[in-house]
């Protein structure tokens, strides 16, 4: 049969083959969750429906549509809503399915995928003709609960069932003595499986060599012979395969370029366009829901005593500063946009709203651009962008800057490239509270492994003292006590303890007493 999915709109991607891994499974001794083949086969019986944004969401209890509190850095289309009220999280399926005449389709969450305090609704859906979309949705389990999805994580678990079955079926109770040859087969499993769990705990006993019995997972009944001809001992799904003309995949690939972080929509600074904007100075709202924020290498030393800092899964591995341990949530960052005082701005903040693009007439300079859609660009801002016509100073010190920073984030690369293939990086959970460590948006992060730092060659050592990168990696390696004061944080910020007061204005470590404020090296230096 045919299972067909139509992408609605720019955002829309088919659904992908649900994997038969878990993370918990990985996590058991010696995997032996792998040895259970029903769960295995469940967890593969579908397709998956993916988050295209990262979020966190908290329910207070009440039944109200405002009752559920969401957070994401992503434009609100993209993010579930509060539809329904009652604790209900909404998800939109950006398409249309549609399933051969006489089958449905069943939706739910991942199969044998707990998240804590929030559990998938299930429904089953007419594919076969119905033009409507259909939502997915969630309930909380508990009131006053962060829950977080992280971007591609699965929301949705699809799988075709063939309408008017169920109403067939004849069901019917017996006694298993009225099966003798079934009952014998059982009897014989029965004493043999007692058997072997007691010999289980034998010394180099057969059993304890064997460790678990196979014949369910070969497919093999207690006389050895196949119990059917079609058994699956695995199931691997296949992916959509794509219809859409190439101009369609060309245009959404071009759509889907991504921006640096923070920013939406970038154009040209124009001095016809832009005249009369002015930059309102000392506002960090827009990083409000952002909870890992990259770092350019000769910052690390200048976060390390305040943030953790953690790397990417990327190859090259990235630095971020790690500001909030859900995602949609910056614990440095309050209400009216104030950044925590004496903490230090990572330079991808300070330089938001500009940043450098290549100039449409000439591919080898770069100009100014801005994000158009920021609130600090304002025409009764003091701080002009144009005078007469003209750059003011404001604006050139912002190209100098974002050029400044955007080839220290091409140098960063360079010089981090070296840290995956030497095997210096270990799971971000060795190091974070039980708490972090278990959420699945801190799952792909990496931090560097002490005793292998330690363990370099000395000729490594040597050349990475010299050139500064070793004292960088060991600042990393100390940023690790702030994973505590984190949770400490998160901890007071959701109890109501964390007040106004904890953001009493005052100077931010990058804004040192006497400071020139140059914006030629991004390390350390003052925007604002």
């Amino acid at each position: 049969m045919k299972l067909r999915f139509y992408g609605i709109g720019d955002h829309s991607s088919a659904p992908r083959p649900a994997p038969a891994t878990r993370t918990w499974m990985d996590e058991t001794r010696d995997a032996f969750a792998y040895r259970c083949l029903p769960l295995n086969i469940a967890n593969a019986h579908g397709w998956e429906i993916v988050c295209p944004v990262a979020f966190s969401a908290k329910w207070n209890g009440g039944a109200g549509l405002g009752d559920v509190d969401i957070r994401s850095a992503a434009e609100s289309f993209l993010q579930p809503a509060s539809m329904f009220g009652h604790g209900v999280l909404t998800f939109h399926v950006n398409g249309l399915f549609r399933t051969d005449p006489g089958w449905n389709l069943f939706a739910s969450g991942p199969p044998n995928s707990p998240k804590d305090g929030i559990y998938p609704l299930s429904g089953v859906i007419e594919t076969d003709w119905a033009p409507y979309t259909f939502t997915m949705n969630w309930r909380f389990t508990r009131p006053d609960h962060w829950i977080s999805f992280d971007e591609g994580e699965p929301f949705c678990f699809v799988f075709p069932v063939q309408r008017g079955l169920l109403d067939k079926i004849e069901p019917e109770f017996h006694l298993l003595s009225s099966a003798p040859d079934l009952q014998a087969q059982y009897e014989a499993w029965s004493r043999e499986r007692n058997k072997f769990s007691d010999r289980l705990t034998v010394v180099d006993s057969a059993e304890q060599k064997e460790r678990w019995q196979k014949r369910y997972y070969r497919g093999l009944d207690m006389r050895e012979k196949p119990g059917v001809g079609d058994h699956e001992a695995k199931l691997r799904l296949p992916e959509f395969v794509d219809k859409r003309p190439p101009s369609a995949v060309s245009a959404e690939q071009q759509h889907r370029k991504p921006l640096p972080i923070f920013f939406r929509k970038v154009v040209e600074l124009s001095r016809i366009k832009h005249a009369k904007l002015g930059l309102v100075r000392n506002q960090y709202g827009f990083a409000a829901t952002t909870s890992l924020i990259p770092l350019v290498v000769s910052e690390l030393a200048h976060a390390a005593p305040y943030y953790p800092i953690a790397f990417s899964a990327n190859d090259p591995p990235r630095p971020f500063c790690v500001v909030g341990a859900l995602p949609g949530i910056n614990q440095h960052v309050n209400a009216d946009g104030n950044w925590r005082p004496g903490y230090y701005i990572p330079v991808a903040v300070r330089r938001y709203p500009f940043i450098t693009i290549v100039s449409r007439d000439n591919p080898n300079t770069l100009i100014l651009g801005i994000d158009e859609t920021a609130t600090q660009l304002d025409p009764s801002a003091p701080d002009k962008l144009f005078s007469n016509g003209e750059m003011t100073a404001l604006c050139r010190d912002e190209l100098e800057f974002c050029a400044a920073v955007a080839t220290a984030f091409e140098q960063t690369d360079l010089l981090f490239e070296p840290l995956t293939r030497m095997g210096l990086l270990m799971p971000s959970r060795n190091v974070t509270p039980g708490r972090i460590a278990a959420r699945f948006c801190m799952s792909s992060l990496r931090v560097i492994d002490p005793e292998r730092l330690a363990a370099l060659p000395e000729a490594t050592r040597a050349t990475w003292k010299a050139n500064g990168l070793l004292a960088v990696l060991e600042a990393q390696v100390a940023s690790a006590r702030n994973w505590e004061q984190l949770l400490a944080l998160e901890d007071a910020i959701s109890l109501g303890t964390a007040g106004p007061s904890d953001f009493t204005p005052g100077a931010n470590a990058h804004q040192r007493p006497g400071e020139s404020g140059s914006r030629s090296q991004p390390s350390g230096s003052s925007k604002d």
